[in-house]
This record gives structure tokens, C-alpha cells and sequence, in this order.
């Protein structure tokens, strides 16, 4: 029988949802719950103790109080670490099997639980990837939440040994935000007239002339790099999601207008070869209203109800910001990471479940957190393509070691070969070649 039988004293929301997700989702255990010390003794069953005090000889997990409490506070962080793993809530027993609570460390990191607290936001109103634990301790480049199951995996085979595994292979997934379909096409008069003077004025001849010529309708517009997206993928086996933007224009949300027909028609073209979602617009974060009205649009457009999310600008608050999507059933939200920042924001490369810490019960919404996107090393890191493939490269050595799912933000406007794009169409190439091999490994 593949299941454990787990001593504590006290059952929450918070514990269970840790355990499901660390034992069941990531390792493919079963197990049972039991306050019953002499049944718990007498059981032949794969067996640990999650409390203060260990029952007798059995693997025990001292246990915090976090995953027993129902408020939201701040905590009592102190960093620690064992080998490959580290976490933030020390234990001092010393029949502990590990120095610090594991399944509460789980859980901080996971839920985003600091997120809920008092921070300083960044100049777009989130939440600062240097401030997070994660930073601070280190290893916001680890999917640390998926080392602990491995972790788990040592400690339980030890003296587990007929216990199974659920075996996870690597996944890449290719996602695309639709910021600015086109560069210059579908602008309308006054915004090509507007481009035109702010060039004459910059004395930039080269974008005067490149405008003129895709007006004219001699040259491709420099953001219609559709084709090369989906031939790449294709070619390489590669799962690709889109994000488009239906906003109204604002200074920082400045797609083609949600009703032109041409922007209406390269949608519902992208939308027959993969899966469409919505792009909730800048300002959407704080606006169930806003939020609605974009989802309208698009299902109006794809003639199906969108499930799928991803915020412009990454631009949200996790307590709130979540709560929000269930409400308009969306299924699946893919902006969780830092912009400023490549690496694992809650810790996993696995997809899970949005568990609302203020109302302690897991929800409807399911979490595809991104690995890395482009624009973090052209606007962040001013990384070169070198440096910024070899970064790709061991975030997907990360990834690959614990089977995780890699997925990474791209942008049609970052195939242009211009200005700090020069060079990214064979980065992205490469990736997607060596995400496509890696996927092939047994």
C-alpha cells in the first residue's frame, strides 16, 4: 500500500493543504491523518509524527505553530538549511529528523503568506522580488518547494523502502504576451502621425522610413513575427499559450483597439492553433468591473469564454488580485514570478492550487508559475544574449533535475533583431531546441 500514516494532534486547512501538495501532488502519496497515539503505534503502515513530541521511534517533524494558526501575522523568520534545502522556522529537538519545520517552511513560500503582510511595493504597486524571503535566504533561483519532496524522498526511503514515487518528467511551455500586436500597423491617423513626428523631431530616419514602408505596405510590420513563433515551436513539439491585451488605450496599456478588425482577426487566427487567454490590462488588478469587461471582449472574440490569465506588467496583489479571478472563473493564472527578477517566486515549478491564506481554504484557481522572461535581462539584468542563455540555461538544469514544468514569458515584440532585441530570435530558438531535447530524456 502506498500511503502514510501521519500522527497530529491537530488538523487544519493550512495542514492539509500543505500535505496534499508536498506528499500527494509532488510524490504521489497517499496518506491518513490520526490524533490516536496507540493506533498510531500499533499501525504497520509507513508512519511519521508532525508535532512537539515524537510518539516513540518513528521519522518525526517538529512542528511550528504556523500551519495550526487561522490568522495572518508576521512571523518569526530565521534562516536555516541542511544540505541542498533551506527554510525559515528553526526546531530544536534533536530526535528531529530536520533542523527546521519543512511543511510550514513549504507553506510560507507556496501561499506567498509574506505577501499578505505590510511591504514596500515597487513603482508599479508590486510586491519587490528583493524583498522576499526567498531573495534573502538565497535561493530564489531553486524551486525549493520541489527539493523538499525530493528531500522527503531521501529521508522516507530509508526506512520506507517499498514505498513508490509518482515519477514527473520535465515540461516547457512557451507563452507569449501580446502587448503590441503591431508596431506600427492598425494605429490609427493620429498615433502613425504622432510616430512620424516624435522621429522627425528625434532625428531618427531609420524608424521615419521603416514606418513609411510598412504603411506602404512594402515590408512586414517588425512586431508580425507570428509565423517565426509558431514555425520554432512547431518544430520543436512545444507547447504555446497566448495573452492578448484588449484593454482600452492607456499609457501604459497600448495594444490595437480591442475592435479592429484586423486585431480581431489575427486573434481568432491564433486562437484555432493554441490556447488563448486574456491579458488583464494594467489597472485591472484593482477592478473586478475592468476585469470583466476585457474577459467580455475576448470570449466576444474567440467565441469562448477565456480561462486562462495573465496580468499586464505582472501588475497584482496575491490576496486580492486571485480572490478576484476565481470570482470571474478563470481557471489557471500564469503571472506569478518577478519581473525584476528570473527564478521561483513561490518556490515551485510545479503547478498547484491558489490557497487563500486570510480565508485559510484552497481554491478553484490553479497557479502555472513562469521560470523567466525576456524582458528581465534586456531591462533588469542589461544582460548580453550570452549571459542571459547561460541563466536560461540553469534555471532549466533546475527545473529538468526535480521534473518540474519550465515555462517562460516571450513577447512578439522581442523578434524584431533591433536595438537590445538583436540577437533574441536565436535565443529563443536555442532555448526552445534544448527545452524540446530535454523533454525527450527518458
Amino acid at each position: 500500500m502506498n500511503k502514510l500514516l501521519i500522527f497530529t494532534e491537530q488538523k487544519s486547512n493550512r495542514l492539509k493543504y500543505i500535505f496534499d501538495l508536498v506528499l500527494t501532488d509532488l510524490m504521489g502519496l497517499e496518506y491518513e491523518l490520526t490524533a490516536d497515539k496507540e493506533s498510531f503505534s500499533n499501525s504497520s503502515l509507513p508512519k511519521f509524527s508532525y508535532g512537539t513530541e515524537p510518539i516513540g521511534n518513528e521519522i518525526f517533524f517538529e512542528a511550528v505553530t504556523l500551519l495550526f494558526e487561522t490568522e495572518v501575522k508576521p512571523q518569526p523568520i530565521n534562516f536555516c538549511e541542511q544540505g541542498s534545502i533551506q527554510g525559515f522556522f528553526p526546531v530544536y529537538k534533536t530526535n528531529s529528523v530536520l533542523p527546521f519545520d519543512l511543511f510550514a517552511s513549504a507553506f510560507f513560500i507556496v501561499t506567498r503568506y509574506e505577501e499578505y503582510l505590510p511591504s514596500k511595493l515597487d513603482k508599479y504597486d508590486r510586491f519587490r522580488g528583493s524583498q522576499s524571503m526567498n531573495e534573502k535566504a538565497g535561493f530564489l533561483h531553486k524551486p525549493m518547494v520541489n527539493l523538499y519532496a525530493k528531500e522527503l524522498q531521501k529521508i522516507f526511503s530509508e526506512k520506507f523502502p517499498l514505498l513508490i514515487y509518482k515519477k514527473t518528467k520535465f515540461e516547457y511551455i512557451a507563452t507569449f504576451d501580446i502587448d503590441m500586436a503591431y508596431s506600427y500597423l492598425e494605429k490609427g491617423l493620429k498615433r502613425n502621425l504622432g510616430g512620424f513626428i516624435k522621429s522627425f523631431f528625434l532625428s531618427d530616419m531609420k524608424d521615419l522610413r521603416k514606418r513609411a514602408l510598412v504603411l506602404s505596405g512594402r515590408i512586414k510590420d517588425p512586431f508580425d513575427t507570428y509565423d517565426f513563433i509558431f514555425k520554432v515551436c512547431n518544430e520543436n513539439s512545444i507547447a504555446t499559450k497566448f495573452f492578448f491585451l484588449v484593454a482600452d488605450e492607456s499609457r501604459f496599456d497600448k495594444n490595437i483597439a480591442h475592435d479592429n478588425p484586423k486585431f480581431i482577426e489575427l486573434i481568432q487566427s491564433i486562437s484555432q492553433k493554441t490556447q488563448t487567454g486574456i491579458h488583464l490590462s494594467f489597472k485591472s488588478h484593482i477592478s473586478s468591473s475592468k476585469s470583466q469587461v476585457e474577459i467580455n471582449r475576448l470570449e466576444n472574440i474567440i467565441g469562448k469564454k477565456p480561462t486562462i490569465n495573465r496580468y499586464h506588467y505582472l501588475r497584482f496583489h496575491v490576496q486580492s488580485s486571485y480572490p478576484r479571478l476565481v470570482k470571474h472563473e478563470i481557471v489557471e493564472d500564469y503571472s506569478l514570478g518577478y519581473a525584476a527578477h528570473a527564478g521561483f517566486r513561490a518556490g515551485m515549478c510545479t503547478p498547484f492550487y491558489f490557497f487563500n491564506v486570510r480565508n485559510n481554504e484552497q481554491t478553484s484557481l490553479r497557479i502555472f508559475p513562469f521560470t523567466f522572461m525576456d524582458a528581465t535581462f534586456t531591462h533588469y539584468y542589461r544582460s548580453n544574449n550570452e549571459h542571459a542563455l547561460e541563466k536560461i540555461r540553469d534555471l532549466m538544469k533546475s527545473v529538468y533535475d526535480v521534473g518540474g514544468t519550465m515555462i517562460g514569458i516571450w513577447h512578439n515584440s522581442s523578434f524584431t533583431e533591433e536595438k537590445e532585441w538583436k540577437g533574441w530570435r536565436s535565443v529563443f530558438e536555442t532555448v526552445t531546441y534544448e527545452a524540446a531535447q530535454l523533454m525527450k530524456q527518458p
